[in-house]
């Protein structure tokens, strides 16, 4: 709370920033010349940059400058006017010159914004640390905060936690700094204290809507799906117009294939007010996937609707009208969801199995390639190239694809059972016995979807058979291992 004498001192100043700017806005709709001391040009640079009114503040700096060349705090505005101009090496040579007075926190911490913008970490956060002395407690969220910033770019994530924890009961809006903080417990793997962070807050304040989504975000991260489904909802009791857990809370039941549930979580959002495309592109997919194709496309259509700019809901459209065979159309919705999200592959292999589906194999081909082209790590990719040669009755391709597709995936399972069939194929026995060990090895619980490329071929083979019974019996059970 204000002391009375904070308070005047307040409004006074407050006072003195609305008459400097009026006089100035004077002085330009007058196109005449008026002498501001320092002071009232660092009320108007500061007035047009709050409002992100960049070329007024910029006109603003270089008046101020011509009439003011020396003052050290105006060239300091003037540093971060280029920082606001996205120009944080012209920012910081400008910093470079000036005589600064060692107590002059604008200084420090103007300097630590570019060294930071600047990739300088170490150095931002010794700046930034010159600064703290000359703030309130109540002052310090946003310095705190950018020190933790810092420190997570450095990895070093229980110094970024402190600054996180000193920031945070001065956080206004707790969505980011509760996210920043989860992502340092998870960086450290710290998992269960990200957990217990969280239920701290619930206990001290059980209707924090926030806090109950970091817990349900916690459970997601680690895998424990059913576990966040209690405080997601939770969560949503307490606030349902929170988009992003319905969003979770959706995606959670989705995963667990619960799709029923998951559009009652989106549908209940819909129900309190929050529509967004992202909500009826998930609801299109849930009902995609509950094979009620027509409320599928509504929602896809009222996804694309609401924002044309959002890929999943073209590609939505595109895959109810590849399961009414309309590949064609299919293909021109798969291509507008990549030209709006280009690093998104999945839009690519859509395009690719229509052209498949179509008997266009050179054209499947030509998306695969690409897809290759763009993720050349990407077991999957190495994976449908070869089943297309196969396809193609190209089976020295699929090979070479294959062998390749190891060396640049350090021998993936899947891959390693695709090659082993497509010497069975080949007639290469030894070559697919070698392999199908390796596969073994690598992922023994696969080998029923190896046997499903062709029943007649391979799972009557009394050595391919003999291999398997070999490696079931090198699998230790669950049991034993627990009661070791």
């Amino acid at each position: 709370m204000f002391e009375d004498e904070d308070f005047e001192d307040y409004f006074e100043e407050e006072q003195d920033r609305k008459a400097a700017v009026e006089k100035y806005e004077s002085m330009l709709k007058a196109h005449n010349s008026v002498y501001f001391d320092s002071e009232e040009f660092e009320y108007i640079i500061d007035h047009y940059t709050e409002q992100n009114e960049l070329k007024k503040s910029r006109q603003a700096v270089e008046i101020a400058m011509a009439q003011h060349p020396e003052s050290n705090l105006l060239k300091i505005k003037e540093a971060r006017q280029y920082l606001l101009e996205n120009d944080a090496q012209r920012a910081f040579d400008l910093l470079q010159h000036i005589d600064h007075d060692e107590e002059e926190p604008d200084y420090f911490l103007t300097l630590g914004s570019c060294l930071a913008l600047l990739g300088k970490s170490k150095e931002a956060i010794e700046n930034y640390c010159n600064a703290l002395p000359y703030f309130d407690e109540d002052e310090k969220f946003d310095l705190y905060n950018a020190i933790a910033y810092e420190y997570q770019r450095l990895e070093k994530f229980d110094l970024a936690l402190a600054f996180y924890m000193k920031a945070l009961p001065f956080a206004n809006e707790h969505d980011t700094i509760y996210h920043d903080i989860r992502c340092c417990y998870f960086s450290a793997q710290r998992d269960k204290e990200a957990v217990a962070f969280f239920q701290k807050l619930v206990d001290d304040n059980p209707h924090n809507s926030k806090a109950w989504a970091g817990i349900g975000d916690c459970y997601r991260m680690m895998g424990q799906y059913e576990d966040a489904i209690d405080p997601y909802e939770f969560a949503l009791s307490i606030d349902p117009t929170d988009i992003w857990t319905n969003t979770h809370l959706s995606d959670i039941y989705y995963d667990l294939g619960r799709y029923k549930e998951a559009v009652d979580t989106l549908e209940e959002a819909l129900r309190n007010g929050v529509e967004t495309s992202m909500i009826h592109a998930a609801l299109g997919d849930c009902y995609y996937r509950l094979e009620d194709l027509q409320t599928a496309e509504e929602n896809f259509h009222k996804a694309v609707e609401i924002n044309p700019m959002v890929g999943s809901g073209w590609a939505g459209l595109g895959y109810v009208l590849s399961d009414r065979n309309q590949s064609k159309k299919a293909i021109r919705f798969f291509e507008k969801a990549f030209d709006l999200e280009p690093w998104e592959t999945d839009h690519l292999y859509s395009i690719a199995a229509e052209y498949r589906k179509m008997n266009e194999l050179d054209l499947s081909m030509e998306y695969l390639r690409k897809i290759q082209e763009m993720t050349p790590n990407d077991a999957d990719a190495y994976y449908y190239i070869a089943d297309l040669y196969g396809a193609m009755d190209k089976i020295d391709e699929a090979i070479n694809t294959l062998i390749y597709g190891l060396q640049q995936t350090e021998d993936d399972s899947a891959l390693l059972y695709l090659l082993a069939y497509a010497y069975f194929v080949k007639g290469s026995r030894n070559l697919g016995l070698e392999n199908l060990d390796r596969a073994l090895e690598a992922d023994f619980e696969a080998y029923p979807d190896f046997l499903d490329f062709d029943r007649e071929l391979l799972a009557n083979d009394v050595e391919i058979i003999a291999l398997i019974q070999q490696h079931s019996q090198n699998q230790k059970p669950i049991s034993d291992s627990t009661n070791e």
